[in-house]
């Protein structure tokens, strides 16, 4: 084999190679990314309040129970939301019941 063969020959397999690694690894089909703000993942809500501060005494509140809170700004102007994980809802809104 002369150097033009050997060099043919070592662009088609690297162009074979690339070919079947794009194959297998290129085809990316997972979700994008929600940059709005508005996707919590697992968190719900369990309380929408006017004022930063009645979300923060809120999540407070649960946390001093057990249960894992947070308080984020809602999309609504003006509004915050707390949020737990699903399987603490129902004790999140019975502990919050009577606030």
């Amino acid at each position: 084999m002369n150097a033009w063969t050997q060099t043919l020959l070592l662009i088609v397999v690297f162009g074979l190679l690339a070919g079947v690694l794009r194959w297998a690894f290129g085809n990316d089909r997972r979700a994008v990314p929600d940059y709005t703000g508005d996707d919590f993942g697992l968190l719900n809500e369990v309380a929408l309040v006017p004022t930063e501060e009645a979300a923060r005494i809120l999540a407070k509140r649960l946390r001093t129970a057990g249960i894992k809170a947070t308080a984020v700004r809602a999309p609504q102007p003006g509004a915050y939301r707390v949020m737990v994980f699903p399987a603490d809802i129902p004790d999140a809104k019975l502990l919050l019941r009577d606030v």
